[in-house]
């Protein structure tokens, strides 16, 4: 039962091997949201001329955010969110730190109410998804109205939360994908 010397060597170099690849797993699963949402938050800050483009980013980041600190809080640090945030506020068209506060607002929701939510089902986080989406289309509203001294109208406050309950199925279905993609490739 004597081992050699090359052996040894062997076994301490694939040891170190998959130290490492379990290593770049890790920095990938927490990195993926966070660049994810900044890249979403970019390409979506550019003139395109579609309706609703500014609303859609909103909805997107929210979403990314939601999905993220719900069903894998472990893929969504504090701090990469935070820093994110900042990123995607240089791009957003929101009032200054709007879109930041709600994004730590919709991950401490999802985090408090994540076993009950997982209990609930799709549904029931879908309608506190949309609770959110409210909030931040209300305190955009609000700061616009008080920017331009009178009362705008509410429709911008409808079709924010129309396109953005509209477009979360589809960034959970996608992000759902994502999440089976990676888990099979990890296995490997």
């Amino acid at each position: 039962m004597a081992l050699g010397f090359g052996q040894t060597g062997l076994d301490h170099e694939a040891l170190v091997v998959e130290q490492k690849r379990k290593l770049m797993i890790r920095v990938r699963r927490k990195l993926f949201p966070c660049i994810s949402m900044a890249l979403l938050a970019i390409i979506l800050s550019a003139p395109y001329g579609v309706l609703g483009q500014q609303e859609l980013q909103t909805a997107l980041v929210l979403g990314t955010v939601w999905f993220w600190s719900l069903y894998r809080p472990d893929f969504m640090p504090v701090f990469g969110l935070f820093c994110s945030g900042l990123v995607i506020e240089l791009f957003s068209a929101n009032p200054p730190g709007v879109l930041l506060f709600w994004m730590l607002v919709t991950f401490g929701v999802a985090h408090g109410c994540r076993l009950g939510l997982a209990r609930g089902g799709f549904w029931r986080a879908w309608c506190l998804y949309g609770t959110m989406v409210l909030g931040i289309a209300g305190t955009d509203w609000l700061l616009m109205s008080i920017r331009v001294r009178g009362f705008l109208s509410i429709y911008p406050i409808f079709f924010q939360e129309a396109l953005a309950i509209g477009s979360y199925p589809f960034l959970h279905v996608l992000y759902l994908w994502g999440l089976y993609v990676m888990e099979k490739h990890d296995k490997f």
